[in-house]
């Protein structure tokens, strides 16, 4: 499986503060740069901390230009002069350093001495609760740890405000009018570390590390398990502290809208868990890129637990043909996917026979390898398994690589929905499979210790799933550590 490295386009992260601290920026060397600034879009302010309420002066300015810079001097904390980008601004800038647009000398002398980023989320319908008490229910699990903590409110709506101001990393909530703004405030001897990868232009790993420490710094503080965080969750997957396990699948978001029946589908996770270690060449259809491997039918076999006989070989062949007919990408829920909504997974398939043995040379749409939101799962499907504890397990697989971090069981709905007409003791065995299954998560430590069942359509805690109390369903919540 392979990991993108983050960017702050893909993680829906936007630059939204740059300061630069200057030890020795006289006034001629400030009009200069402030002229700089001014000629590609920026207009110019000055403004003296010492004052109880800072003046804001105008340097150069112009009503063509769309965004400011402004210089701070006599700051309590800095002796020099802070040059500090804002908001549109702070973008702005950002992309045309990335671009490559700035004159560097002007800023040679100059130490990153902060750097904020925020990531918007926008409301949603099918939210459970409101604004308010999502925020307050981050206030106090927040509370337990960190004491700096406050949930104010001004003209435009709630802010929940995380540590202190002088500190290194500060944090704010903002509430919008259909949204929420999660930003994050990086300062002092934290920022200065990243400050050489910025000036060298080594903007893939800065964004990189950037976001990374963006989206652990809000995994370790708030609650997952609201909507709200849903963006935050869906980022933390690829980058959490996973176990590791002896034996077992990866996987992304699979939907159910794959047109194959349960055995295939398993086959398709399998398969894709086989070829990621495999010897491969790049080859392109139409500038498609697909990954073209070449293995023996019997070592695919041997990875399924499957007897090698000329049953399960045949069986095998027919599952590659029906790959080539009826697994789309769309299928796989990743932004990666957006354009590729007809496109076949896997297009061609050819088998030849060396001696003894079958041979297979399979193409495979590379994009099926950047799995954007892994789970690591144990391989519910290392024993020989009866149709009952098979359907069961193939559930408990889909439903917990879906997004939400609260995985729905819904048993009744299962029931009702199975191929074959089932005897009151085939349900009791199939919630003993469930239950079963889930003791497995636990064991690796994949999900919470606490558990909800689902009773008239409400969901009620309880500390154990039994036969009796699942039968409508149930709810687990994986585990999340970064």
């Amino acid at each position: 499986m392979e990991q993108n490295k983050f960017t702050f386009k893909d993680t829906n992260i936007t630059v939204d503060w740059i300061g630069f601290k200057f030890q020795n920026l006289d006034n001629f060397a400030q009009t200069k740069l402030a002229e700089y600034l001014f000629k590609i879009g920026f207009n110019s302010y000055q403004e003296s901390e010492k004052l109880a309420k800072p003046v804001k002066e105008s340097i150069f300015v112009s009503s063509k230009n769309k965004f400011q810079v402004l210089f701070v001097y006599e700051a309590p904390y800095w002796k020099g002069t802070y040059v500090q980008f804002s908001g549109a601004s702070a973008t702005c800038f950002y992309s045309l350093v990335k671009q490559n647009l700035i004159n560097r000398e002007f800023f040679s002398s100059a130490i990153l001495g902060r750097f904020d980023l925020n990531c918007v989320r926008k409301n949603k319908t099918d939210d459970t609760i409101s604004v308010r008490q999502f925020l307050q229910n981050c206030q106090t699990k927040i509370t337990q740890t960190n004491k700096n903590i406050s949930l104010e409110k001004n003209s435009k709506g709630l802010i929940l405000k995380i540590g202190t101001r002088r500190s290194n990393n500060y944090s704010r909530i903002y509430q919008g009018k259909k949204f929420l703004k999660f930003e994050h405030e990086m300062k002092g001897k934290f920022i200065k570390t990243y400050h050489t990868l910025l000036i060298q232009n080594h903007f893939e790993e800065f964004e990189h590390k950037l976001s990374i420490h963006f989206l652990t710094y809000f995994g370790k503080l708030l609650p997952l398990h609201y909507s709200y965080t849903d963006w935050l969750v869906l980022k933390l997957r690829p980058i959490r502290k996973q176990v590791s396990l002896s034996s077992g699948l990866n996987s992304d978001y699979i939907q159910s809208e794959i047109l194959v029946d349960s055995r295939s589908f398993l086959a398709l996770i399998q398969f894709l868990n086989y070829v990621q270690n495999l010897y491969f060449e790049i080859k392109y259809i139409d500038q498609i890129p697909y990954r073209v491997v070449v293995f023996r039918l019997q070592d695919f076999l041997q990875f399924q637990n499957k007897s090698n006989n000329q049953y399960q070989l045949v069986k095998v062949k027919n599952f590659f043909k029906e790959l080539q007919t009826g697994i789309l990408l769309t299928s796989f829920s990743d932004i990666h996917f957006i354009h590729f909504q007809s496109l076949v997974a896997v297009p061609l398939v050819k088998f030849t026979k060396f001696q003894k043995f079958w041979v297979g040379r399979v193409w495979v749409a590379q994009e099926l390898f950047y799995y954007k939101y892994p789970f690591y799962l144990p391989d519910l499907f290392q024993q020989k398994l009866k149709k009952d504890e098979f359907e069961v397990q193939v559930q408990v697989f889909k439903i917990f690589s879906s997004e939400k971090i609260e995985k729905v069981f819904l048993i009744k709905k299962f029931f009702q929905n199975y191929t074959a007409r089932l005897s009151n003791q085939q349900k009791t065995k199939i919630k003993e499979h469930f239950i079963q299954s889930i003791k497995l998560f636990q064991q690796y430590d994949l999900i919470e210790n606490n558990y909800k069942t689902i009773s008239n359509g409400f969901l009620l805690d309880i500390d154990v799933l039994t036969i009796s109390n699942i039968s409508e369903g149930f709810v687990i919540s994986e585990k999340l550590s970064v």
